[in-house]
């Protein structure tokens, strides 16, 4: 892998988001916590995503600048037909995209995701009073999960 490849990128920035959650859910301030747990997971999984499936971050339009997040082009029309941003994700559209055994794994360990439903990239512009404990408890458990099943994908070179 490359280091100035985005699953380098991503990787790296997973464990950034992450370790950065847990000293923050260690102090009790919890809304930032909540927000490193969400990026940790959605790093981890662009990593995953560009590694194992047909993902890509080339340019949507031809000569265009790279994607800034990874898509998947529709085999029909050429066209982006799914591009992953920010959380929430639902956790059937990632592993749809991997085939065989890995899919039917990959699905169980992505079950968490839902973890993350109610998560929103803007909650960094709100107060934080509707972040809970056990929410962002759950949120780190699943954020430890992901982060899991990536780096035993990166050791092995394949999904569990």
């Amino acid at each position: 892998m490359s280091v100035n490849s985005a699953e380098h990128h991503y990787a790296h920035a997973a464990l950034r988001h992450y370790n950065d959650g847990v000293f923050l859910h260690d102090s009790a301030r919890l809304p930032n916590a909540d927000y490193h747990y969400g990026f940790a997971v959605e790093c981890a999984l662009k990593s995953l995503l560009l590694r194992f499936t047909p993902a890509t971050m080339d340019p949507k339009k031809p000569g265009g600048l790279p994607s800034k997040s990874p898509w998947v082009k529709d085999p029909a029309t050429g066209k982006a037909s799914h591009s992953y941003s920010h959380l929430p994700w639902v956790a059937t559209d990632v592993a749809l995209l991997t085939h065989g055994r890995s899919a039917t794994r990959l699905s169980a360990a992505l079950g968490g995701l839902t973890a993350f439903n109610t998560w929103s990239v803007d909650d960094r512009y709100r107060d934080g009073s509707n972040v809970a404990e056990g929410e962002v408890q759950r949120r780190r458990t699943v954020a430890e999960d992901i982060l899991r099943l990536h780096e035993q994908a990166l050791i092995t070179g394949r999904l569990p």
